[in-house]
């Protein structure tokens, strides 16, 4: 009687509530508790089957915060579109809610400066922009941009927002969609622009 192999993970999948997609894969460690993230934030929980070990494998790897919910990164419509059809789910995008978005950022931005590093650049202008930007060089990285910071626990390049400038060239930063996670410090060097095409879609 051959003996039972290890329990499957899962992926996680799911839009956003501006339409983005997410996704993430997990271990079976975390099988459990990703199945009641996933219920939580509304995303499918798909179980890793054999035919679905090249696409989990493909996926940054998710974690559970202790609220409950899960980090789940974005992902390219290319491989949504893939995990959808493994899942044998349609594509129903959420409806997209612009009106109130610009102005919530835009208050994160400001609220944000002053939890930074005593208040330093109180009064710059990039402070009062409405909204988030992807700035077109590393020069023009100020409060309000919209980057790519390295996640140094996991590895890979994610969204995240600068909530205020420090001493050193440095910047005070969230990730981008997870107010769960803490805040957390980038010198400018060490962050990458996100593409004109990734750009527009975050605006």
């Amino acid at each position: 009687m051959p003996c039972p192999g290890p329990q499957p993970g899962l992926i996680l999948l799911g839009r956003d509530e501006r339409g983005r997609p997410h996704a993430s894969a997990f271990g079976p460690e975390d099988a459990t508790a990703a199945e009641r993230a996933a219920a939580l934030m509304g995303f499918t929980a798909l179980i890793v089957a054999e035919e679905h070990q090249g696409l989990a494998s493909s996926l940054p790897k998710g974690r559970i915060f202790d609220s409950g919910k899960a980090f789940v990164p974005f992902c390219s419509t290319q491989t949504f579109a893939r995990l959808l059809e493994a899942a044998g789910l349609p594509d129903t995008p959420v409806p997209v809610r612009v009106a109130a978005k610009p102005a919530a950022a835009g208050a994160s931005a400001v609220g944000g400066q002053g939890r930074g590093a005593g208040g330093s650049g109180a009064g710059d202008p990039p402070a009062t922009r409405a909204g988030t930007k992807a700035p077109a060089d590393h020069s023009q990285i100020c409060i309000g941009s919209r980057v790519l910071a390295e996640d140094e626990a996991e590895g890979g390049y994610y969204p995240a927002e600068v909530v205020a400038t420090k001493a050193d060239d440095h910047f005070q930063l969230v990730w981008a969609g997870y107010p769960d996670l803490p805040e957390f410090s980038r010198s400018r060097r060490a962050l990458a622009l996100l593409y004109p095409e990734v750009a527009e879609a975050a605006e």
